[in-house]
């Protein structure tokens, strides 16, 4: 990762420093996770290290709330069942959603992944396949243009129906 305190940003190439980033704003993080991806990569979203961070932010605070939007679970859920049993096991703190296709806006960062923490760091992936983005420490505006997106996505979106079937 490259930190450049000029821009205040860290550059992210690849999983090694998607992971980091993605571990330092879970850590950060004190009650709310927005999390959008049009792409699950199970080597990140399915990782250990990564899950049990999860994990401890809800059982540490228990008014923590993870909202994330995810393609169908069909798409994802052989590749990544630590993320699947754990919507299993948190059901009030972590909420798994589908985007409503027919509904979602015709927006170029739909394509994109990003990750908002407490409305103040943001973790986005320019380049969801290769893990090729940024994290943001420090509120910016790209960062609120990205919640009203998320909210406007999430307020569309509904449980998937094939994570009912796991008892979500």
């Amino acid at each position: 990762m490259t930190d450049d305190n000029l821009t205040r940003f860290i550059a992210l190439d690849g999983l090694d420093d998607s992971r980091q980033a993605l571990l330092e704003l879970l850590e950060s993080m004190q009650r709310t996770l927005y999390w959008y991806t049009p792409l699950v990569r199970p080597e990140l979203y399915d990782d250990p290290e990564i899950i049990d961070a999860i994990r401890a932010r809800v059982v540490e605070q228990s008014k923590v709330r993870l909202h994330l939007i995810l393609p169908p679970a069909q798409e994802w859920r052989n590749g990544c069942p630590r993320l699947a049993r754990l919507g299993e096991r948190l059901t009030t703190a972590l909420l798994l959603r589908t985007p409503n296709r027919e509904e979602v806006p015709a927006r170029l960062e739909l394509s994109q992944a990003f990750v908002i923490s407490d409305e103040q760091a943001l973790l986005r992936f320019s380049d969801p396949r290769r893990l090729l983005g940024r994290y943001e420490p420090q509120p910016s505006e790209r960062m609120k243009e990205l919640l009203e997106l998320f909210h406007a996505v999430w307020n569309r979106s509904q449980p998937d129906p094939d994570l009912r079937w796991l008892g979500i």
